[in-house]
């Protein structure tokens, strides 16, 4: 009899790092749910170049920050693939301003969007991975919870809760055989990042700050996301690795 292949939801999986963990993860042969909020294009078209790789992907629209979208995306993912052994909770947003123009709203939507999407989703696969008898999560969080920032002090916040939060997850799901570990990216090079890499604080911070001299990318961040899921991990929990050409070391 085959053993059915390993299943992973990838939120924000259309673009930037989540298209790099999902074709990293395809080319390990694991089927994908892929999520997006407004363009469901980019998801598409990820969902085309992996099932080249002989691999099944779903894409389904679901807000992180809405409970029921996030049931909607698990049950979806469980209908249609048959389980879910991985979460790879990806989706994020990022706004840098100075500290004293953030506004209600804008602390509200990145920590609904960083943070609790991130609880959400976990909290909602958590039964799933129960009745399986064990599971992965691994969260995307940022240099940016460990350093701090001046001009993204909520995104900061957000990014520090999700390292805390993957540390509470790793102790909750232990017992059923649930691992929770996190990604911590330094300056990598996406979309959301272009603006920083190519401003003169931007250079400086990649010439002073970082000591390979260079922002990361993508594939290298994915990497780090295909190591956590594998059995050469398996006994790796609570955990954040660094992506970050030594930015941050600790």
């Amino acid at each position: 009899m085959t053993e059915k292949r390993k299943v992973a939801v990838v939120t924000g999986g259309g673009r930037g790092i989540g298209r790099a963990i999902a074709l990293a993860l395809a080319a390990q042969k694991i089927d994908l749910v892929l999520s997006y909020v407004i363009r469901r294009e980019p998801c598409e078209q990820t969902a085309a170049d992996v099932q080249r790789l002989d691999v099944d992907a779903v894409v389904v629209q679901a807000d992180v920050t809405q409970r029921e979208n996030v049931r909607q995306m698990m049950a979806a993912a469980v209908e249609k693939l048959g389980r879910i052994d991985f979460l790879i909770n990806n989706a994020g947003i990022l706004q840098q301003k100075p500290f004293a123009t953030i506004t209600d709203k804008d602390w509200d939507v990145m920590l609904s969007v960083n943070l609790k999407g991130v609880f959400l989703c976990s909290q909602e696969v958590l039964p799933v991975m129960t009745r399986q008898g064990g599971g992965c999560i691994v969260n995307i969080s940022s240099s940016g919870g460990q350093l701090g920032g001046m001009l993204a002090v909520h995104y900061a916040a957000s990014k520090a809760g999700v390292i805390s939060l993957t540390r509470s997850l790793a102790r909750v799901g232990a017992a059923s055989g649930i691992r929770a570990n996190c990604v911590t990216p330094g300056l990598i090079e996406t979309e959301m990042s272009a603006k920083e890499i190519n401003s003169e604080v931007g250079r400086q911070k990649i010439s002073q700050q970082i000591p390979m001299s260079r922002a990361g990318s993508v594939d290298e961040v994915a990497g780090a996301v295909t190591f956590l899921v594998s059995d050469a991990a398996a006994y790796i929990t609570g955990q954040s690795i660094n992506v970050n050409g030594g930015l941050y070391m600790g």
